[in-house]
């Protein structure tokens, strides 16, 4: 980029626009463009081959695409709206750019006329009146040219641009425009709601009044789809609504819907079928006021083009509207609320666009590749579609195939004349199943959407493929739910591909179907999840030979449950495995996901691609992958668990275990749980209650007894917010203890709705090794985002599901608190939110611990010592930062420094091997936010 003959090229453009100013003022809009507009982006790097110029479409006075739509790799950097020189950027140029960008998820839109030049970062609040950048006459071009650089072709690839703006926190608060969209949607469902129950009170169930609601609403869309595409049969327009009186409203956009029922039919607009969508009458003022909403938000700040908004921006509108259920008040009117309850109970959650993406071209795209393959025999299945999200993108997928970039052979003729195989694919190719009908009814619309042609009659829902069932279950008298039976065009064994994202749901919350399950399900296990029936469900469905591919929960990798479902996919050709840890790709659930990408080969792979994604701060999942993936033998993974590593940790891992005793073992003690007591508000008490019982009763003292949460449990100290429980052995006589007695007494009622002991309601229900919180021992909380073990010499009552170990082996200590350990730990332990691992049982006794004589554990013991000192002199300073607090902290770090020193040496790590177990406690993590979203 050489700026100083950028600067030149552009003065000279500034004196050519100056010496003919009048004539450009007198000039078309092409004009400023081309003599203009693309001579300023030439010199800023650009060629014609980077932009799309696109055509004026409009729609009633306003525009339907931007003026150019600028592209790097294929990918739109920012869309650009010109004005004729003399025209204001204000009237509509700057609000069209902003809402194109909106609508394309593409955070940058530019509006100029030459004369001046606006740069919005869309997504920021209120965009419109905070402008990234101003040129305000072209002499700015030149005085504020590190500006102007800024849409240098360079700069965008450099993504320069983008990074500015996040410095100075415009895209912090990024919203999409799938958020106005939904918003409005609501409005409108609830528009409808509302006049269906005030013109037919007690009419309708809530649920036939929802499916009347959702037919007329899918239909909505549509059309507005078909106007934006430019399909809409005789150029009809929702907006004309608004132009006829109120009394004529509803009674137009009925003519709308029969016009579109005798040119596209499909079921969609066919009358009387399934619901009194067409024997109800719709106020006419709300009518007007729910077709201006599908062309302008409410707030009036984003103008929707549906042509422009993507399939999978409207999936994603979807998946939350299924979230919002239609709830009755006292006064009779439907609202809308937030169903999140109904939405968890389902497992329902929006899959990110780069994870679609990413299993369609590694599953569907990799038998693609196979140019024996007959693509229009190819069924692919999602058994749990919901939006249809990845339904969709296996649609593109076909069709660019089908297409290869020649119209004419996407072409064929029937009885309606010539038509393209986008019908064609969803006749013939596409599958899909749901629990929720109005899943499926979205599903089904979405398809549509991408096959819609102009005066072509759609596929009949006997046609679609998409149906209404629950894919595990085939048995109409379980649990009351509507089975779904594979046969006919369903039959198992005959699909190509099996994709998409299993609703999560806790086993705890499938009891109902638990026996069916378990006799119909080689994986069963009582604690398993139901993804985990999903996987043997979608493995029996798939033909031989064919791709699995699937997100769903890390659990089974190594939880005990998982057990059966590593040994059942151990028998298959297993290809990628792609664990996100605790990485929050889900952005509104608590789900730890991996993907799994399978063969129906029934052989083990001897070099499976292993990646674990230590971060979401990337611009492609494919390349991310590629170049972090490890390659490992089928054979190498453990029965016991499957851990995700790195050559090169997965080495170190093998050396560890082989080097030292498991830590039970070592110290001859068995890890056990604390206290599960599930009465806390009346067995646990502070201290000021605990003097008082003893005042009282001075043989309270022997049933009060010190008490601990994991939070409270640090590394190598306690920080005690003094609380203390109350122990009870069944068979005790409480009449020793009045006092404590009368204060249980008080909370009688509440206990013996959540007790059932009778005469012994007060009796806590205490484990078999209750006289152990009485010794010596080394406890820990179950979370922690490294290894954080603390010794307990007063005995303390431990709450489960926080530890306890008896040993008074201060070596061990240091070894439990060591890097190395949070390295081992990081490596077995599931991972939660945050970076936390669960410092359960199952991981931490596996934990080696090398055996040496006890003269040689003595600097290590000596060095421990210290630490607990120090750490006690930290926590009785408390949180306030003093120059004694920072002096103590650097010798906690000098110390924590030299006992890793020790644990490296004695398990004999190379300096590489320490680099590993450094940089693993070093890794950065990053959620996926709705602007890392938009970017996949």
């Amino acid at each position: 980029m050489d700026r100083e003959a950028i600067r030149g090229e552009i003065a000279d453009l500034i004196a050519f626009f100056k010496t003919n100013y009048e004539q450009f003022k007198k000039q078309a809009e092409s004009n400023t463009e081309t003599k203009l507009i693309e001579r300023l982006f030439g010199i800023l790097g650009w060629t014609t081959n980077d932009f799309e110029k696109t055509s004026h479409a409009r729609r009633g006075g306003r525009l339907g695409r931007p003026d150019y739509d600028f592209k790097i790799n294929g990918k739109t950097v920012f869309f650009l709206e010109v004005k004729k020189v003399g025209i204001s950027l204000e009237k509509e140029a700057d609000a069209q750019a902003i809402s194109y960008a909106l609508s394309r998820r593409v955070p940058f839109a530019i509006s100029t006329n030459f004369e001046s030049l606006k740069i919005f970062c869309v997504e920021q609040e209120n965009a419109i009146n905070h402008v990234f950048r101003i040129f305000k006459k072209p002499e700015d071009y030149i005085e504020n040219l590190q500006d102007l650089l800024f849409l240098h072709k360079e700069s965008l690839e450099q993504n320069l641009l983008l990074n500015k703006a996040e410095d100075e926190g415009r895209l912090k608060k990024r919203i999409s425009i799938d958020r106005p969209l939904l918003d409005d949607l609501m409005s409108i469902r609830n528009m409808i709601a509302n006049d269906i129950e005030k013109r037919y009170p007690g009419k309708y169930e809530l649920n036939e009044r929802e499916e009347i609601i959702q037919r007329i609403v899918d239909r909505l869309i549509f059309v507005r789809k078909c106007e934006d595409v430019g399909i809409n049969p005789d150029e009809l327009m929702l907006e004309e609504i608004a132009h006829n009186p109120y009394g004529k409203a509803h009674s137009k956009l009925k003519e709308i819907f029969k016009r579109y029922n005798e040119i596209y039919n499909g079921g969609l607009f066919a009358v009387e079928v399934d619901n009194d969508c067409d024997k109800i009458v719709i106020d006419g003022e709300i009518v007007q006021k729910l077709s201006r909403l599908l062309y302008e938000s409410k707030d009036k700040q984003y103008v929707y083009n549906f042509d422009w908004i993507d399939a999978d921006i409207l999936g994603q509108v979807y998946e939350q509207y299924l979230g919002k259920i239609l709830a009755q008040t006292k006064s009779g009117r439907s609202k809308l609320k937030n169903g999140q309850a109904h939405r968890k109970e389902q497992g329902i959650f929006y899959t990110p666009t780069f994870v679609v993406d990413y299993i369609v071209r590694n599953t569907l795209g990799s038998l693609l590749r196979d140019k024996r393959v007959d693509v229009e025999r190819i069924k692919v299945l999602d058994p749990a579609c919901g939006s249809g999200s990845f339904l969709i993108k296996a649609f593109d997928y076909l069709k660019s195939r089908l297409y290869l970039d020649d119209d004419s052979k996407l072409r064929r003729i029937d009885e309606q004349g010539i038509y393209s195989v986008k019908t064609s694919i969803l006749k013939n190719n596409i599958y899909g199943v749901d629990l929720d009908p109005k899943a499926v009814e979205i599903t089904k619309l979405n398809l549509l959407l991408k096959a819609a042609e102009k005066f072509r009659r759609l596929p009949q829902d006997v046609e679609l493929h998409i149906k209404h069932g629950n894919s595990l279950i085939s048995d109409q008298s379980v649990a009351g739910l509507t089975a779904f039976e594979w046969k006919g065009d369903f039959q198992a064994g005959t699909f190509d591909v099996v994709i998409g994202n299993p609703p999560y749901v806790r086993q705890e919350e499938i009891s109902e179907i638990k026996p069916y399950l378990q006799e119909n399900y080689e994986i069963y296990h009582g604690m398993a999840d139901l993804f985990v029936y999903f996987i043997e469900r979608e493995m029996e469905v798939l033909k031989e030979g064919g791709y699995f591919g699937m997100i769903v929960s890390n659990k089974w990798l190594r939880a005990g449950y998982g057990a059966k479902v590593r040994d059942y996919l151990s028998r298959f050709w297993i290809e990628k495995i792609i664990d996100f840890g605790d990485l929050r790709v889900f952005s509104e659930a608590t789900i730890y996901p991996c993907i799994l990408i399978i063969r129906k080969i029934r052989k083990p792979n001897p070099s499976i691609q292993i990646c674990k994604v230590k971060t979401l701060d990337f611009t492609s999942l494919e390349e991310y992958i590629a170049s972090n993936q490890v390659l490992m033998k089928q054979n190498s993974l453990d029965k016991n668990e499957w851990n995700i590593q790195s050559a090169e940790a997965g080495r170190l891992l093998n050396k560890l275990a082989s080097s030292g005793t498991g830590l039970e073992e070592y110290c001859g003690a068995k890890i056990n749980y604390g206290i599960k007591t599930g009465l806390n508000e009346a067995f646990v008490i502070d201290e000021r209650t605990r003097n008082d019982l003893i005042e009282k009763d001075e043989n309270s003292e022997e049933i009060l007894k010190p008490y601990l949460t994991g939070e409270e449990i640090g590394r190598y100290a306690i920080k005690s917010k003094k609380k203390y429980i109350v122990l009870t052995k069944i068979g005790v006589d409480i009449e020793k203890y009045p006092a404590v007695k009368n204060h249980l007494s008080s909370y009688r009622t509440k206990l013996e709705k959540r007790w059932d002991k009778g005469d012994h309601w007060y009796e806590l229900r205490v484990c078999k090794y209750y006289d152990s919180f009485e010794k010596p021992k080394i406890i820990w909380g179950n979370l922690a985002t490294r290894a954080s073990f603390a010794f307990d010499r007063t005995g303390c009552h431990v709450n489960a599901p926080a530890c306890i170990l008896l040993t008074d082996s201060k070596y061990v200590l240091g070894i439990l608190n060591s890097r190395l350990a949070s390295f081992y730990l990081k490596s077995i332990c599931a991972e939660r939110q945050g970076g936390f691992v669960e410092q359960k049982p199952v991981y931490v006794r596996k934990m080696p611990i090398k055996s040496i004589p006890e003269s040689q554990q003595m600097p290590m013991v000596a060095l421990v010592d210290k630490m607990i000192s120090l750490v006690d002199c930290l926590n009785d300073i408390g949180d306030k930062k003093t120059s004694e607090s920072a002096k103590i902290e650097e010798e906690i770090g000098k110390t924590d420094a030299e006992i890793d020193a020790i644990v490296y040496e004695l398990y004999g790590l190379t300096e590489d091997e320490i680099r590993i177990v450094e940089e693993s406690l070093t890794s950065p993590k990053t959620h996926l936010s709705k602007t890392q979203q938009g970017r996949q």
